[in-house]
């Protein structure tokens, strides 16, 4: 229920979503004949469309998540789990199961596993369900881990969790009061860490698949490139946002 209610209002709070909104409103008045209502909102709308596919204001949305916690460089080797987040695929038996993999998810996984090599007896902890999709996410993790040298005994999935709060109280069965490693993307981890600390674990971020870029290479033109980082971040804000509000709803329950 709380998971289709939080997907229900993150979408019509998107940035896209809101352009689109905007737009249709202004097609409303220009076939009901009010030109200047017409005029007003088709203007903002693609106003706002060109700022949100603008590299500069993309990457000011999503800096402040990524420089949140810097990667994990110096690893401690006695720790005994990771956990990799996972991040979507597209199951096609005609491919190998690295390409079935989004590009995040891949690189989340990639992360992983480098860390995991430079454990003393580490296991990987890879999470995630199928919703629409045939085969749980967590699956397609764990094919591509074994593909990649990893001992299919040292592999937990987790395959049922839908989203980040669901995958924190899963993982809390597993590792207890251990601390462990966290992967996930940078944007993403500012709210990852918040719902694991709410969950009383003891989690290590460890980001990856950074998405902001040096000014000096920022592209001059609007771009579909930049239209999903802007969306990217703002799905991140209100998830945090989402989080504190589960919080509080928490306490005054308890």
């Amino acid at each position: 229920m709380l998971f289709s209610l939080k997907k229900f209002i993150s979408f019509f709070l998107m940035p896209l979503s809101l352009s689109m909104i905007l737009f249709l409103v202004g097609l409303y008045f220009l076939f009901s004949k009010s030109y200047k209502k017409a005029k007003l909102f088709l203007s903002v709308s693609f106003l706002w469309l060109f700022l949100i596919s603008y590299s500069p204001f993309s990457n000011a949305l999503i800096k402040p998540l990524e420089n949140e916690y810097k990667a994990y460089l110096d690893v401690d080797s006695s720790i005994e789990y990771v956990l990799v987040l996972g991040s979507g695929h597209n199951t096609n038996k005609e491919i190998s199961p690295h390409s079935q993999l989004s590009s995040s998810a891949l690189m989340r996984l990639t992360e992983g596993i480098r860390i995991l090599k430079k454990l003393d007896n580490g296991k990987l902890i890879v999470s995630g369900y199928g919703g629409d999709d045939e085969t749980p996410h967590a699956i397609i993790s764990k094919e591509v881990a074994v593909s990649m040298g990893i001992d299919e005994k040292n592999i937990l999935t987790q395959e049922e969790v839908k989203d980040t709060f669901e995958e924190a109280q899963y993982v809390k069965k597993i590792v207890g009061d251990k601390t462990f490693i966290l992967v996930t993307s940078a944007y993403h981890m500012p709210r990852a860490m918040k719902l694991f600390k709410q969950n009383g674990l003891n989690a290590i971020a460890a980001p990856t698949d950074f998405l902001q870029e040096n000014p000096s290479v920022y592209t001059r033109e609007p771009n579909a490139t930049e239209l999903r980082k802007t969306q990217v971040a703002m799905h991140e804000y209100i998830g945090i946002l989402w989080a504190s509000i589960l919080e509080k709803y928490r306490f005054y329950v308890n």
